[in-house]
């Protein structure tokens, strides 16, 4: 059986997601309209939602995010 490749993260989740975001907008201004960029973009919004609901999960007792 192959074992799997572990390690310890040095960064929180959300800031690499956050840097994920800021790298696929910037990624998606320097490109003209098209199928490229509004994948991009979805990328960014789905990031900037796994935020969201990674600072939902963290708070007890919280409201679910809009």
């Amino acid at each position: 059986m192959k074992r799997r490749n572990r390690f310890k993260q040095t960064t929180t989740l959300a800031f690499r997601l956050i840097q994920l975001e800021e790298a696929a907008r910037a990624r998606a201004s320097h490109l003209p309209p098209g199928t490229e960029r509004e994948r991009l973009l979805k990328k960014a919004r789905e990031a900037e939602r796994a935020v969201q609901i990674e600072q939902w999960l963290a708070t007890p007792g919280a409201e679910p995010p809009p």
